[in-house]
């Protein structure tokens, strides 16, 4: 698993591994709550499909 993953244009994924636990033990303690679905969902996709597109430009 990658340490980094850019999610999308506008978000990256630090500490991937991490986060992913993170989530799941989030996703045990209450499966109601739809963000850490939505997060997980947001890295399987990233890993499935590496976004490829530059990043938002630094002012």
């Amino acid at each position: 698993m990658p340490s980094i993953l850019r999610l999308y244009r506008a978000s990256t994924q630090y500490e991937v591994k991490e986060a992913v636990k993170r989530n799941l033990e989030m996703l045990k303690r209450n499966d109601k709550d739809g963000h850490p679905r939505h997060r997980l969902v947001q890295i399987m996709n990233a890993i499935e499909h590496p976004y490829d597109v530059p990043e938002i430009p630094q002012r």
